[in-house]
């Protein structure tokens, strides 16, 4: 991608933030807000960014136990990383978060949220996470936010073969290699294989009951400069599951089968101040669901989706970039196995373009971005986006941003059989956010407040005398919140600290939305000393509602892990999770019982690095 606006970015942060935090800057490179190469320090949207260095130090088993470390990200399972987990940005429902691997969309187009409680850690190069809408750019799904996450390296040579065990016989054995196959040709092979007996993750289920899973995933990328100007890449994402979870009103244990994958493909040209990307993508998901023991047959959901995507960057001089993009994707969903009947419809498209200006003069930073959508489901839709950037003293920096966000009924809302509702109109917001941001040689900050009004959100509720579940756009949400976050170290301990108040509610009832906290804390601590690594996570989640007004009590987790390091090339390492045993419920199921959360449970592991 086009590198002259980024230049320009750093120089005109480096005017206030030390030298250090210039350097950073300069290294430091997120794509996702903008669909173009930013430093992290010139990006308007609050944004985070998790590096492999990271993920290591804190030693975090999946992808799941690093978002819950960030300002604004919410996590709610509902048992074990196996069973369902939502995940809440800036308290916006799961649905509303546009999930990323690779660059290709995840989520379902079915349900709409994104399934990545499996996804290893070890595979995984970076996470880049965008809060606030970006529907301006992505279209649906990125109302609430956008999660990116990277297994491909940046490049250097790595191979790694990992190998654990835990509690509840949880096994893991891994292999991560990397590097270049030749001069113009650079390749990434990940495997994967884990599982793990679980525990009883809901209290109706019987007292001998556990819910464990089985996975195996495989990633795979390969970048080919084929000479100065031209390049091509190609990206590949497989993952097979069965998932235990328990069945509601006391039935038998129930079981998913999932086979999931992605391919990715894309044809780059890069020259002085153009730049331009042509990506094709498909997505195959087939998912089984039933009773754990095969006593019956399972319903099947079978989904793909294709996308083309073009993107053109313009740099015609060193303040301006220009970003023109065009959009296609396909989606199709049907029903099988013992279901008797298919979705009344089983396909729609959508076409967009979508254009993002990048300015950056003195002391002012700017974007604005438009998109305009034509879904085949329920017509056409425009989004928007602005922000402003303001350099007020010497390491302080202020920041506006204003956008407009949509979620698109999914499948199910729209078709399921007897009961999904085709005049449905996708759910809409409005957010607004100011941000303030310092920078010194000992710590980075910033205080962010926002609010998000979200209109024809999508209920289910029983319609008619005979009481059947039918979709509508009946309820609408306000969230007002304010993030503090803050990164900063005390002698050889680095601290990243983050502390967030909100206020979600339903504006039509007044109610508490659902499994979100209105305060949530995360404090991660990392400390090197000789050949050992030591490291503490807290993370803290205030009361919460559930159906019925229901309520979650408030619950804090400490998570403490070690690693020593014998040579150079291997380390033994061990983590213990939620090391003070806290008792505490994450849902209320259907039949009145409440789901458990996991208590105190150690896992260690081998890595050996050629």
């Amino acid at each position: 991608m086009n590198k002259t606006f980024i230049a320009v970015a750093v120089a005109s942060l480096v005017s206030y933030a030390s030298t250090s935090l210039a350097q950073s800057a300069d290294d430091t490179i997120l794509v996702t807000a903008n669909r173009i190469e930013q430093t992290q320090s010139s990006v308007l949207a609050s944004a985070s960014i998790i590096t492999r260095q990271d993920i290591e130090a804190m030693q975090a088993d999946s992808a799941i136990e690093v978002l819950r470390t960030l300002p604004g990200v919410e996590i709610n399972s509902l048992g074990g990383k196996g069973q369902e987990t939502s995940i809440y940005l800036r308290g916006t429902a799961t649905q509303h978060t546009l999930v990323l691997i690779d660059g290709v969309k995840v989520n379902s187009a079915t349900s709409g949220g994104a399934s990545i409680g499996l996804i290893p850690a070890f595979a995984i190069e970076k996470i880049e996470v965008i809060r606030g809408p970006r529907a301006a750019i992505y279209g649906s799904d990125a109302l609430g936010g956008v999660i990116s996450i990277t297994t491909a390296g940046n490049g250097q040579p790595l191979h790694k073969a990992t190998v654990g065990y835990g509690e509840d016989d949880h096994k893991l054995l891994g292999w991560h290699s990397s590097g270049q196959l030749n001069e113009q040709t650079y390749g990434s092979f990940i495997a994967a294989k884990e599982q793990s007996d679980g525990y009883r993750v809901y209290q109706g289920a019987p007292s001998t009951d556990t819910h464990g899973f089985d996975t195996t995933s495989f990633f795979g990328s390969v970048n080919h400069d084929i000479n100065a100007q031209w390049s091509v890449n190609a990206s590949a994402y497989k993952q097979e599951s069965d998932n235990e979870y328990a069945g509601q009103y006391g039935g038998p244990k129930q079981e998913s089968n999932n086979d999931f994958y992605t391919l990715n493909g894309g044809l780059n040209f890069q020259a002085e101040i153009y730049s331009s990307k042509l990506t094709l993508s498909t997505m195959r998901s087939e998912a089984w669901d039933g009773d754990a023991d095969g006593a019956s047959g399972k319903t099947a959901l079978f989904t793909r989706r294709n996308n083309v995507t073009w993107l053109n960057t313009l740099s015609p001089n060193d303040w301006l970039a220009v970003n023109l993009g065009l959009d296609y994707t396909k989606e199709e969903a049907n029903r099988g196995g013992t279901n008797s009947t298919d979705y009344e419809d089983t396909d729609k498209n959508n076409k967009a373009a979508f254009l993002t200006s990048l300015i950056g003069v003195n002391d002012f930073t700017a974007e604005a971005s438009l998109r305009h959508d034509d879904d085949s489901s329920f017509g056409d839709h425009t989004t928007w986006n602005l922000g402003l950037g303001y350099q007020l003293l010497e390491g302080l920096q202020v920041v506006a941003n204003s956008g407009s966000g949509f979620k698109a009924p999914t499948f199910n809302d729209l078709y399921w059989p007897g009961q999904g509702n085709p005049d449905l109109k996708p759910e809409e917001s409005v957010s607004n956010e100011i941000s303030l941001r310092g920078y010194s040689s000992w710590i980075d900050w910033e205080v962010s407040a926002y609010k998000t009004e979200i209109d024809n959100l999508i209920d289910w509720a029983p319609v008619g005398a005979g009481g059947t579940w039918i979709p509508s756009n009946v309820d609408k949400a306000e969230i007002k919140g304010l993030e503090v976050a803050a990164a900063f170290d005390t002698g050889p301990v680095e601290h990243k600290v983050s502390v967030e108040w909100k206020d979600p509610i339903n504006k039509e009832t007044g109610a508490q939305l659902e499994r979100r906290g209105k305060r949530n804390l995360s404090w991660v601590m990392n400390y090197q000393v000789a050949q050992f690594d030591l490291s503490m996570v807290a993370n803290y989640v205030g009361d919460r509602t559930d159906k019925n007004a229901d309520k979650l009590e408030s619950y804090t987790t400490v998570d403490l892990a070690t690693r020593y390091h014998f040579t150079e090339h291997f380390s033994l390492g061990a983590k213990l999770s939620n090391a003070f045993n806290e008792s505490h419920y994450t849902g209320l199921g259907s039949s009145g019982n409440y789901y458990l959360a996991q208590g105190r449970n150690l896992f260690a592991n081998a890595e050996y690095k050629f």
